[in-house]
């Protein structure tokens, strides 16, 4: 039997039989003595589970009352696999912010986690296995994320303290969050109660921010959806124009198994390359995912995003004094 079964069973025994001495144990689960101290030693020490021993009974059993602050999901039980996965996942997370720790508070739990799917081997091991590089993403202060975070899903109200990079502009917005959105930072979907409609804020432009008592004003996520996801990239607005790219025989290799926009249309032409076309609004993000692909891109059709690759080729042809 692994030892994340015998964890389990151990608990549910001992939960749903209330008192056991160390012999019936033992016996129910078939295993030697010195196993079943090792993993009671483990449920207390490492998974911080509340089990008391009475000594006038003999008996072992699960604290009614357990830590304080504590609390226990019954009935949720995990694979191996699956609590590896949970690991993984947290990992990611992490990964999106290593400085400031965006999920600080369930560093205890995953390590619990660690211990009990990998008890030979350091808990920090498991970590340096998985990467996630996201270049150009944007630091998050770690105090503005739990508040907003924690008034999502306490569906509360929050007031902010937000600098408009744009406009250089400091103003302070009480808003309903609504939903999270990663796009190399971190961004909030907000029905904003200056201006009466949903808004897109980024996260680490949030200078300060504390949560509210008032309830949170409840958008569909369906209007919400058609707001923020129709267009390219993190500006809002339904998509009005639609942009065709084709790319070379040699990057189309790449290309074709990317995903620009969930509404975007792919097919290879006769001659190897590949013809990528996506829905958009603003023209700068979708310029600044092309201009990375170089000469192995043609922009084809919509004026609005040809004129703004122009203009972008020309500035980069004048600063780099190709023009002279």
């Amino acid at each position: 039997m692994l030892r994340t079964e015998r964890i389990f069973r151990i608990t549910s025994l001992l939960r749903d039989t209330k008192n056991l001495r160390f012999e019936e144990i033992l016996q129910r689960l078939n295993i030697s003595p010195a196993t079943l101290k090792r993993d009671l030693k483990y449920l207390r020490e490492q998974l911080g589970t509340p089990i008391e021993y009475d000594a006038f009974d003999r008996t072992y059993k699960i604290g009614a009352a357990g830590q304080q602050g504590r609390k226990e999901m019954p009935g949720l039980w995990f694979s191996e696999s699956e609590l590896y996965a949970l690991v993984f996942a947290h990992r990611l997370l992490e990964e999106l912010d290593p400085i400031q720790k965006l999920a600080p508070r369930l560093n205890s739990v995953i390590q619990r986690v660690e211990r009990l799917v990998s008890p030979e081997a350091e808990s920090s091991n498991l970590y340096k296995r998985v990467r996630l590089l996201v270049p150009g993403k944007r630091a998050v202060n770690s105090e503005v994320f739990e508040v907003v975070t924690t008034a999502l899903m306490q569906r509360r109200q929050v007031r902010i303290s937000y600098f408009t990079r744009s406009r250089q502009i400091k103003a302070e917005r009480d808003i309903s969050p609504q939903r999270m959105v990663f796009c190399r930072t971190w961004y909030l979907d907000a029905w904003c109660h200056q201006a009466n409609e949903l808004r897109r804020f980024a996260l680490d432009a949030v200078e300060s921010c504390e949560r509210l008592e008032s309830q949170a004003k409840e958008v569909s996520l369906e209007h919400i959806e058609r707001i923020f996801d129709g267009t390219y990239g993190t500006f809002t607005g339904e998509p009005n124009r639609w942009a065709t790219l084709v790319f070379t025989e040699e990057a189309a290799q790449w290309v074709e198994r990317e995903i620009w926009h969930p509404m975007q249309r792919v097919r290879r032409l006769k001659d190897g390359q590949l013809e990528l076309v996506v829905p958009y609004g603003s023209p700068v993000e979708l310029v600044m995912d092309v201009l990375r692909h170089g000469d192995q891109v043609m922009v084809m059709g919509d004026d609005s995003i040809i004129r703004a690759m122009r203009s972008q080729v020309l500035g980069l042809a004048k600063r780099y004094k190709c023009l002279e």
